[in-house]
């Protein structure tokens, strides 16, 4: 994985010295932890695709973003 660099105010560092875990590691946490409250759950998405084709063939946008909700929530 690539590295990213991040800008942090001075008031912040002494903060992330005290993590018990690696900074990036709590980082990767905090991240996933939205992610998941973010993103509706399978089943949420499975109603929204049915809904887009109750009525008509989806556009190709819509089967991009279907394939893409669908990619995001695989569990491989």
């Amino acid at each position: 994985m690539p590295n990213k660099t991040i800008s942090l105010p001075d008031d912040v560092v002494p903060i992330i010295e005290r993590l018990e875990i690696p900074f990036s590691r709590w980082v990767a946490e905090q991240l996933r932890r939205h992610a998941a409250h973010d993103t509706p759950s399978f089943a949420e998405q499975l109603l929204l695709d049915a809904a887009l084709a109750a009525n008509e063939r989806p556009t190709q946008t819509d089967a991009l973003a279907v394939g893409a909700r669908m990619e995001r929530s695989a569990p491989w």
